[in-house]
């Protein structure tokens, strides 16, 4: 067993984060929905309700001016207030919890990791078309059942985030830069020194050695021209992976994390069951480095005992099988 559990304290203070950040999240978005602005424009005689649609100046009219025009008006100033107030009524909250995060030690997550992470799903693909894969995933675990896993089984210098190539989300963004870069735009606004490690390639480092790569199941069979390579022109090209379909099939996992600063993110990940499978099939592959061999059964063991002993909704057994082909199957690598 390579994990601790969180003491009493720790326990409590987590709680309290997720749920003020659960709470924070959903004002966010409902602050979204009031981005831009209301006015009255006058035409002519007559004066009409008009909405700002986005920051390049784009505008919808509602209509004349009317009992019903000055009701939407009046709900959207005071919505917009209210979510206002509600937002720095919660942003102090978790300024607070962030330095008590800090205090009792649950500040576990690369800062960077983190704000991409934040990023994502600010712009809405995290869990829907993207979600981490590999070590990092373990923190989602690890917060989840309320355990600390050994540091040494969680370093890394990498982050590794799998595309749904096969999504049928419809991805509209408004901002021009992601729009025309996708991914390798949202890690731009996370840190600006991001930049691709070679030419229409999977990677990205930014300027403190971090990096960032973009994967994704290879398609079946591989030639198919309907499903693409990159969610825009000018992003990253994800990796081709044939063993990730297995990941992609599991459920997601949702979760918290809570940086190394303090602050919360959230995480979306592989069924921890999977991740268990895979990881212990990556380590009795020929191929595969001697040391990362060695990491993978300690990790895959690990999170399968996280799973039993602290996990026990999720089971292993027929469904878990399932999630897998019959070579896999047949190999007798699937963990009690």
């Amino acid at each position: 067993m390579n994990y601790i559990e969180l003491s009493d304290n720790q326990s409590r203070v987590l709680v309290d984060v997720k749920q003020t950040y659960e709470a924070y999240r959903q004002a966010w978005f409902a602050a979204k929905s009031f981005t831009g602005g209301m006015s009255w424009k006058k035409v002519g005689e007559k004066e009409y309700l008009v909405r700002v649609t986005n920051r390049r100046g784009g505008n919808k009219s509602l209509g004349v001016r009317s009992p019903e025009t000055e009701r939407i008006h009046r709900e959207f100033c005071d919505g917009k207030l209210r979510t206002q107030e509600r937002m720095t009524q919660l942003e102090s909250s978790l300024s607070e919890m962030s330095g008590m995060s800090i205090g009792v030690g649950i500040n576990r997550v690369p800062n960077v990791v983190a704000d991409i992470l934040r990023k994502f799903d600010e712009f809405g693909v995290l869990g829907k078309c993207i979600q981490v894969i590999g070590t990092n995933a373990m923190y989602g675990y690890e917060s989840t059942a309320g355990v600390m896993f050994d540091a040494g089984l969680l370093a890394t210098t990498d982050v590794d985030f799998m595309w749904d190539a096969k999504s049928r989300l419809k991805l509209t963004f408004q901002d021009d830069e992601v729009h025309q870069e996708g991914v390798l735009a949202l890690l731009k606004k996370v840190d600006k020194s991001f930049e691709p490690l070679y030419k229409n390639g999977f990677r990205a480092v930014n300027k403190k050695g971090f990096f960032v790569d973009l994967v994704r199941a290879m398609p079946s069979p591989p030639w198919r021209e309907d499903i693409p390579d990159r969610i825009s022109v000018g992003d990253l090209i994800p990796s081709g992976i044939d063993s990730l379909k297995w990941l992609l099939a599991s459920p997601r996992f949702k979760s918290t994390v809570i940086a190394q600063d303090g602050t919360p993110a959230p995480m979306v990940s592989p069924d921890p069951r999977a991740f268990a499978i895979h990881k212990m099939w990556l380590s009795r592959q020929n191929d595969r480095d001697p040391e990362k061999k060695n990491r993978d059964q300690k990790q895959a063991l690990s999170v399968a005992s996280l799973v039993k002993e602290k996990l026990r909704h999720l089971k292993f057994g027929d469904e878990t099988e399932l999630m897998f082909p019959s070579e896999v199957r047949s190999a007798g690598i699937f963990l009690p």
